[in-house]
């Protein structure tokens, strides 16, 4: 093999569970940036005409998505093997954040699945001496609530958005930058952010908020070129992100048992109960099926084969994973008309008492048992 070393070339290695190879820098992957990656999960290149057409197709195992307007649109194409390989239009190559969160997340699903994990939609500190897992909607209050627990009671931060999750029940960093709303930014310390970026979240928070986000999935079912405009929106306003600890003092950390997973949730009336282990796994696979939500996902997960895995496969691993992990979990229900979940959520591990004395987590999770039912399945079903 002829190593590459060009500066072109971007490596990030996530803790051994994927592995990108990028002509084009992922913020969202920043502290997973390494100097080399031998075997890459995943390549990224530019091209600067990738053909025009409408919508997604498949030829052989190669997907490719296409938008109205020929080369000058967000196109891109997903050539699965050894590694995948993903070749953009510059346009969406221009909107680092869209690349990454419409194409390369949801690959980095089926990667991480072909290893026996799960990449969840939910968030995970340590607070108090135990492993909490949180997980919501998007757009709940979930970052805002993180945020408000770590400002006010310390703690270890692993992620906000997307974590990953073993059989075992241990939680592995994902820590991409917040994306930081108007009623986030209550839970900032003042000093945290300048004047100037306080004045540019008014107008940023405003077009990547909920509502934001809602008009954008609109316009996805109609026929126009739906990633094309949000390459261009974001490339000009740009969504407001930050790392944690540019937000509030606390620590980053590597891996966490789970002890404590709390769904939440608004609405009325109020109300704090324990789930059955079977409900909570509903309610996670519906939560991080509605991270997915925005296009393409919807049409290209079902055509995709990545890392030797269809998308009905990837969803039985995740199953399996949650029902492993979650055996030994306290699971709770908080619904709130407010945004008083981080007062609940301190009552309520504080009531617990102490932390038990933590289990140390193998630095390589075996993800045998997982892969070789998946195996089993995919001769089955060829057979």
């Amino acid at each position: 093999m002829i190593r590459d070393d060009s500066p072109r070339w971007i490596h990030y290695d996530v803790d051994g569970m994927a592995g990108i190879r990028s002509r084009v820098r992922l913020p969202e992957l920043a502290l997973f940036r390494v100097p080399y990656v031998d075997h890459p999960d995943i390549v990224i290149t530019v091209r600067p005409r990738v053909g025009g057409g409408g919508g997604s197709s498949t030829v052989g195992s190669k997907y490719s998505y296409r938008e109205w307007g020929g080369s000058v649109t967000a196109n891109f194409d997903i050539e699965p093997g050894n590694p995948t390989q993903v070749v953009a239009a510059p346009l969406l190559a221009l909107s680092r954040h869209v690349l990454y969160t419409n194409v390369i997340e949801p690959l980095l699903r089926f990667v991480i699945a072909s290893k026996g994990q799960m990449l969840l939609h939910a968030g995970c500190i340590s607070l108090f001496g135990h492993g909490v897992l949180m997980s919501a909607k998007t757009d709940t209050g979930k970052t805002a609530t993180i945020l408000r627990l770590l400002r006010d009671c310390g703690g270890t931060f692993l992620s906000d958005d997307m974590t990953i999750i073993s059989a075992q029940g241990v939680a592995t960093r994902y820590p991409k930058p917040m994306t930081i709303s108007a009623h986030t930014l209550r839970a900032v310390p003042h000093q945290r952010l300048s004047l100037p970026q306080r004045a540019a979240l008014s107008v940023q928070s405003r077009l990547h908020s909920r509502s934001g986000r809602g008009v954008g999935k609109w316009l996805g079912q109609r026929p126009v070129p739906i990633m094309a405009l949000n390459s261009l929106v974001q490339a000009v306003i740009p969504p407001p992100k930050y790392m944690v600890d540019r937000l509030v003092p606390c620590e980053l950390g590597r891996q966490q048992a789970i002890e404590r997973l709390f769904l939440i949730e608004r609405g009325a009336p109020a109300m704090t109960t324990p789930v059955a282990r079977d409900e909570a796994i509903e309610q996670l696979i519906s939560n991080t099926a509605d991270a997915y939500e925005f296009p393409p996902f919807r049409t290209m997960a079902p055509l995709l084969r990545v890392a030797g895995m269809d998308f009905d496969q990837v969803q039985q691993v995740e199953r399996d994973v949650l029902r492993s992990a979650l055996s030994n979990v306290e699971i709770v229900r908080m619904r709130v008309a407010d945004f008083s979940w981080p007062v609940l959520v301190q009552g309520a591990l504080r009531d617990s008492g102490p932390a038990p004395e933590p289990v140390a987590a193998p630095a390589h999770i075996p993800a045998a048992p997982l892969a070789a039912s998946v195996g089993a399945r995919t001769a089955a079903r060829e057979g």
